[in-house]
């Protein structure tokens, strides 16, 4: 608008002054409503903005709440899940101790449950043992005892007519029957020892007197005689008894004995080393073994030992072919493996997945070979304890048992080699197919938490549990091991531990004897009578040398020994008054 009138004015002859004067005056009024239009511009934007930051902090605000409440949303999804897995979790522990309390103590197959639990038909007969009707066996025949004969006369009514008569009688012989009795009794001994007055019948000169010697004690200057604490020994170590008991049934007897009293005299037995001699002469042997079982289980020690404060200590087994042998210990570490073996450099060992295993086969040369036994438990349990898995896991199961019916077989046929290979060959297979499995079940992502953790403990142990595949005489199984120390959880379970660290020892010395002996064939009542007998003869001390040889377990033959036998029945003798000094030092 400008241009076009400053051309008029120049046309006109105004001039350049005045014409850049008016054209400074007209711009100047044009641009008064254009500052106030940007002035109002500017402030509509400050005003725009204001509400943009108050409308973007809103939305900011509302976007973090709703992050929240999808955080809060999915921790609760995640949380019921994990509550879902922790109920499935316990309902199968339930299920677990339910059957442990109120089923079948037995791990057999399912045929010998009656019925599968899956289809609901009948498998089998059901109970085991003898069925009804089926013919029996007989009475057994009890070993050699001592023969009583024991004559009965014929009523006083069959002496007699129906006249009034009486009959002649004519014996013939006489009709036997046998009872096997036993005899309780509580004797005292009252040993009357000769005492002479000495004359030479040549001279006629005297000498001293002198009275017969005292019978041999197992505790010197004691009450008791040697049959009192073979009795004593046996109930508590041999047959778990608590030591109350025992007292109780010799007050039965007639016999009042003081707790003190009898264990003060077992300290006493553990203090000279009569039963540790034995012991360690089996550890000897038992570490000579190329291949052994070991497992261990809880046991109670009521006494603080090198600032150990726990009670709770763990009595470990090691079983071999004629030896059995536990160790009790504050540890459950490969520690006690490595003392256990000392000096052993390699050799075979057939046990659980406890760490301590795991451990000592990595930092030693031994062989260890995992117990097919716990595997098929773990997978029992996820069969009774998720419903949901019963058939995966009862597949696996009947896979488990096929190679184990296999590995039998294939044992069997070890005298022959032809039969041999071919079990052998149809065993890898079947070994090779199962790994195969497993790994490639493990490779579906959609596989459940509690399959895959039975496929990955099966991954995870592997090599320890297929060691029998290349050695034939590695077993499957550690129940070797299990059946040893079934005695020693009987006996926590009875008398629940010991009080002080020397009983444990004991404990575990005499549970070692009498194991070893019947792996031995040996009758543990009657070593412990002749042992103790020697003991007696030797005042109140382990054989010396060559003498206590006779008495380990694979030597002892109770015909080679000519100790005194005990007589028939069950008889307890005590010492007279005249016989005993002392009872209190016991």
């Amino acid at each position: 608008m400008i241009k076009p009138l400053r051309a008029k004015l120049e046309q006109k002859g105004v001039s350049k002054e005045l014409v850049s004067a008016f054209e400074n005056a007209v711009r100047l009024d044009a641009e008064v409503p254009l500052l106030k239009k940007l002035k109002w511009v500017e402030h509509r934007e400050l005003d725009l903005s204001d509400a943009s930051a108050v409308w973007q902090e809103k939305y900011l605000n509302e976007k973090e709440r709703g992050d929240r409440f999808e955080l809060g949303d999915s921790l609760r999804v995640k949380r019921i899940q994990e509550l879902e897995q922790l109920v499935a979790k316990r309902s199968a522990q339930i299920a677990d101790m339910q059957k442990q309390i109120f089923g079948d103590k037995s791990e057999r197959g399912e045929s010998c449950t009656g019925t599968n639990k899956a289809s609901g038909e009948s498998i089998g007969s059901g109970k085991r043992g003898k069925k009804i009707g089926s013919q029996g066996h007989g009475r057994k025949k009890d070993a050699a005892l001592e023969t009583r004969n024991i004559k009965h006369d014929i009523l006083s009514k069959d002496k007699h007519c129906g006249c009034g008569g009486e009959y002649e009688l004519i014996d013939l012989p006489p009709k036997e029957s046998n009872e096997t009795h036993l005899e309780e009794a509580a004797v005292n001994l009252k040993h009357l020892r000769r005492k002479v007055m000495r004359r030479c019948k040549a001279c006629g000169k005297k000498a001293s007197i002198k009275t017969a010697p005292k019978p041999a004690q197992l505790i010197p200057r004691g009450k008791y005689t040697v049959d009192f604490w073979r009795y004593v020994l046996e109930e508590k170590y041999w047959l778990q008894r608590p030591l109350n008991r025992v007292i109780q049934k010799l007050s039965s007897l007639g016999i009042n004995a003081r707790p003190g009293t009898l264990t003060s005299a077992l300290k006493a037995l553990h203090d000279v080393r009569i039963f540790e001699v034995i012991y360690e002469a089996i550890l000897e042997r038992s570490r000579a073994a190329a291949q052994r079982h070991m497992d261990d289980t809880g046991w109670k020690v009521f006494a603080e030992t090198d600032g150990k404060q726990s009670n709770r200590w763990y009595m470990w087994v090691s079983v071999t072919d004629d030896t059995t042998i536990f160790i009790l210990d504050p540890r459950r570490s490969n520690e006690v493996i490595a003392e256990h073996l000392s000096g052993v450099a390699e050799g075979i060992i057939i046990c659980d997945r406890h760490s301590s295993f795991k451990k000592f086969g990595r930092t030693s040369k031994f062989v260890i070979a995992f117990c097919w036994i716990h595997q098929r438990r773990d997978l029992i349990k996820l069969k009774d304890g998720y419903p949901e898995h019963f058939e995966w896991a009862e597949s696996w199961l009947e896979r488990l048992e096929m190679v184990r019916l296999q590995n039998k077989v294939r044992v069997a046929a070890l005298g022959n080699i032809d039969e041999f290979k071919g079990h052998d060959d149809l065993l890898r297979s079947m070994i090779t197919q199962l790994k195969a499995d497993i790994d490639s079940q493990l490779k579906d992502r959609n596989l459940v938490k509690e399959r895959k953790d039975e496929l990955q403990s099966l991954a995870n142990h592997w090599t320890g549990l297929t060691q029998f595949v290349n050695n034939p005489l590695i077993p499957m199984d550690n129940n070797m091991a299990g059946r040893a120390i079934r005695e020693l959880v009987i006996a926590r379970k009875s008398y629940y531990g010991s009080r002080v660290e020397w009983s444990g020892d004991l404990t575990s010395y005499l549970h070692s004897i009498f194991a070893t002996l019947e792996q031995n064939n040996a009758n543990p009542h009657d070593w412990l009578r002749d042992y103790l007998q020697a003991c007696a003869n030797n005042d109140g001390l382990p054989p010396p040398g060559k003498a206590l040889q006779k008495y380990l377990p694979w030597n002892y033959r109770p015909e080679q020994l000519s100790s005194q036998s005990t007589p028939p029945g069950l008889t307890i003798t005590l010492l007279s008054e005249e016989d005993k000094v002392s009872t209190t030092h016991i």
